[in-house]
């Protein structure tokens, strides 16, 4: 059951001795939330503005904590009861988050449950509501409407929105602010990005359609008008000019994204979000690097060849100190806190693509594109490894050692004493699988064998375990073979003659 309240200036009465603002009534599921309630209901107007008329409707939701969302409509409404200038009118609902299972908040801006004035304050409470009811004027069909209107403009300026909206729910930087003389530019929009994601992370994306002060707002968007937005902090975005976009550039992630409804390809949009949906709610941040690799595992071929590698950063620390898709690494990360490789399997853990019936085949190709460019160690890639059940452990080994195999010149760098360890104990398990692989990168696999520290003899008996496996030919393992004893063996000694000797001799000759 969802609660509701009403909030706005009224006279003393039974129910409520003291005049002014106070929730006038209330449902039985909204009181024990009142104290979370009152800090959502306050309404400035626009500087200037006297005439309800005037003020926009402020439509807003908001994510107190992980177990209420609450949505308010609140409207400037003159006078209140002394005759004084300055009223307005809250209507909140309260619900937990399987209230709104189904629903994208944005759909409840013109609920047939919103009340046109307060009840009367009789004492009597406010039925609490069976089911949130969404409106008809948002829905799939206006964000259509609303790009094929605004053209390649409406589509780089939802890269952008995106951008900023997904930095926001990972704790990676600030909302976004926008502004428009008209609260239904704004309500487009956030409809936009609502219906870009999956439902489960938009029900994390916090809005209003209006405030007087966005430079004191917590939201993800912000909606404000003109006069008040050059008091917002920075991105801001003026939908009246589509031409003008605020913002750090476009991540790889939004491109797809914004690209799918561009291409009128939402069967991807509706992919990423059966992906996104086959694991359980963790909380915004993970609900994002969650988004963003499955968008890299559905990216069709050709057309985000970079999605994976920008995803996600080889190491926190980068030359630029940023990260390749826009974003800025946490605060006090560490050099090398996480290779590339655990952040990238730990999001596809995550997803659990058995369950979600991803192709290894397709786990295994975003694996070797991201691995592409490694510009780090990969530390304890057992571990990493470790929550992705087979086949998908398999896969991302086998798009490991595609991408090590041509990319020798990073070996030194990339390939560190605990990745030889467990990628030369790879050639002791079982024939097939990533055995096979092993045999498609025997460079790779004798630089492991060369670098484990282990007896080198146990290399060269492992190297002798994939030929007799059919996995080698014989020129292949003979000269693995070989440089594997070259490398061993000592430099020798550069040979010394007796030194000063020929000047003594010199010596005893002149004599």
């Amino acid at each position: 059951m969802a609660g509701q309240a009403h909030y706005t200036s009224a006279p003393p009465s039974a129910a409520g001795p003291h005049g002014g603002f106070r929730f006038t009534a209330v449902s039985p599921a909204a009181r024990p939330a009142l104290g979370v309630l009152r800090p959502l209901t306050g309404y400035t107007p626009p500087p200037g503005a006297v005439q309800p008329a005037e003020c926009p409707k402020a439509f807003a939701y908001d994510r107190p904590d992980d177990d209420t969302a609450v949505l308010t409509r609140t409207r400037f409404t003159g006078q209140d009861y002394t005759g004084r200038l300055g009223n307005h009118f809250c209507h909140a609902l309260c619900a937990g988050p399987g209230e709104l299972a189904g629903l994208r908040p944005v759909e409840l801006w013109d609920t047939p449950q919103w009340a046109p004035s307060p009840a009367p304050d009789d004492g009597h409470a406010l039925p609490d509501l069976a089911e949130l009811v969404p409106g008809s004027a948002v829905g799939p069909d206006r964000v259509r409407r609303l790009l094929d209107a605004a053209g390649e403009a409406g589509v780089r300026l939802l890269e952008r929105l995106l951008t900023v909206a997904l930095r926001a729910l990972a704790d990676e930087g600030t909302g976004a602010t926008l502004v428009s003389t008209d609260p239904e530019r704004v309500v487009d929009w956030i409809a936009a990005v609502s219906y870009t994601l999956p439902a489960g992370l938009t029900a994390r994306l916090t809005f209003t359609t209006y405030t007087a002060r966005p430079e004191d707002d917590h939201r993800h968007l912000t909606g404000t008008r003109p006069e008040t937005g050059q008091r917002a902090p920075a991105p801001v975005f003026d939908l009246d000019g589509l031409g003008e976009h605020g913002g750090p550039e476009p991540c790889a992630t939004a491109r797809f994204l914004a690209g799918a409804w561009d291409s009128g390809r939402l069967d991807l949009v509706d992919a990423v979000a059966e992906l996104w949906d086959a694991a359980p709610d963790e909380g915004a941040g993970a609900g994002v690097r969650r988004l963003r690799v499955a968008c890299a595992l559905l990216a069709p071929d050709g057309t985000a060849g970079d999605l994976v590698q920008a995803t996600f950063a080889p190491s926190w620390t980068t030359p630029t100190n940023s990260l390749p898709d826009g974003r800025t690494p946490p605060a006090g990360a560490p050099a090398g806190e996480e290779s590339g490789l655990a952040g990238f399997v730990r999001a596809v853990a995550e997803l659990r693509p058995q369950a979600a019936g991803v192709p290894p085949k397709r786990v295994r190709d975003a694996a070797e594109r991201h691995l592409a460019t490694l510009t780090a160690p990969l530390g304890d890639v057992r571990a990493a490894l470790a929550p992705l059940p087979e086949p998908y452990r398999g896969a991302v080994l086998a798009g490991l050692l595609t991408a090590l195999e041509a990319a020798a010149e990073s070996w030194a760098e990339v390939l560190d004493a605990q990745a030889c360890a467990f990628l030369a104990s790879l050639a002791d398990g079982a024939p097939g699988g990533v055995q096979d692989v092993l045999a498609e990168a025997p460079g790779t696999t004798l630089h492991v064998l060369r670098r484990a520290p282990e007896e080198p003899r146990r290399a060269g008996l492992r190297i002798l375990r994939l030929y007799r496996r059919g996995l080698w030919e014989e020129r292949e393992t003979y000269e693995a073979l070989r440089d594997l004893v070259r490398a061993e063996e000592p430099e020798p000694e550069r040979e010394r003659g007796p030194r000063l000797s020929w000047r003594r001799g010199s010596t005893r000759e002149k004599e």
